[in-house]
């Protein structure tokens, strides 16, 4: 009988043990497929931030084309605008020694001929003045846009810096 009880006791005890080993397992199975689909959800949202970056390094270079243009169109404008008034003060200072010329003549031939002349620098000035207004608010309306497309250039940099930060670090 003594046997017999040591028997079932070491029976028990066997059947125990199983079962302990068994629910060890189990526990260290549903922790390896927790760690796993951590794992996975890191690499789904890494792929999704990369995906995110690409798309905003695409945004960010047709922008900086964008911003490439329209400095060029301004730098164009003001170029235009300063041309104009260059030819502008360069005829107002023609009519200027045409006029010193025309107070200095007594002759009445040289006189008619310095007057049309004066007349007709006039009217090129006035020409001129309208091309000045056209030409300062085409830079004006230029320098409006480069600074939007700047604006929007920030915007995306600091869009695609939020998601640089986002990435995991790279493990070595």
């Amino acid at each position: 009988m003594k046997m017999m009880r040591g028997a079932v006791v070491i029976a028990i005890l066997c059947l125990m043990a199983t079962a302990a080993g068994h629910a060890q397992n189990q526990d260290t199975d549903a922790q390896t497929l927790k760690a796993i689909l951590v794992e996975l959800r890191a690499i789904h949202q890494d792929m999704q931030v990369t995906e995110t970056t690409q798309l905003l390094v695409a945004e960010l270079q047709m922008q900086q084309g964008v911003v490439t243009r329209t400095t060029e169109t301004a730098d164009n404008a003001r170029d235009r605008l300063n041309n104009v008034r260059n030819a502008r003060q360069q005829l107002t200072t023609n009519i200027e020694h045409l006029q010193d010329r025309l107070d200095n003549t007594t002759n009445a031939d040289d006189k008619a001929s310095l007057s049309r002349q004066i007349e007709s620098l006039k009217s090129n000035v006035d020409s001129l003045k309208n091309s000045e207004r056209d030409s300062d608010a085409k830079l004006q309306d230029m320098q409006q846009r480069l600074r939007d497309a700047q604006d929007k250039l920030a915007g995306i940099e600091a869009e695609l810096n939020a998601a640089i930060g986002r990435l995991a670090p790279v493990s070595k």
